[in-house]
């Protein structure tokens, strides 16, 4: 069996080159809102992300939203943020 070395659960660190344009995929029930939702939970800790960057994606039934929101970011930790603000939204079934 070949391992690559990491453990179950070790957290995995990337080094991004700040400033960048960082694509956000939010998932959600599909609603006529949801990806102006996604947009504005975005924006809400100072990252720009302009409408115009925003991609909707339905799944296969129509139940669900993909949502891809490409922001430019200048820092890890408006990264973090962004993220720390989908984990707490309600309305956020997955994200990556």
């Amino acid at each position: 069996m070949m391992s690559n070395g990491l453990s179950a659960g070790a957290r995995v660190e990337v080094k991004l080159d700040y400033p960048l344009e960082y694509m956000f995929k939010i998932m959600g029930l599909a609603g006529d809102d949801f990806a102006e939702h996604a947009r504005r939970l975005v924006e809400r800790v100072g990252v720009e992300a302009p409408a115009e960057r925003v991609t909707i994606r339905a799944s296969s039934q129509g139940k669900y939203h993909s949502v891809s929101v490409v922001a430019r970011l200048e820092s890890e930790e408006q990264r973090r943020a962004v993220y720390r603000a989908l984990w707490e939204d309600e309305r956020v079934v997955y994200y990556l």
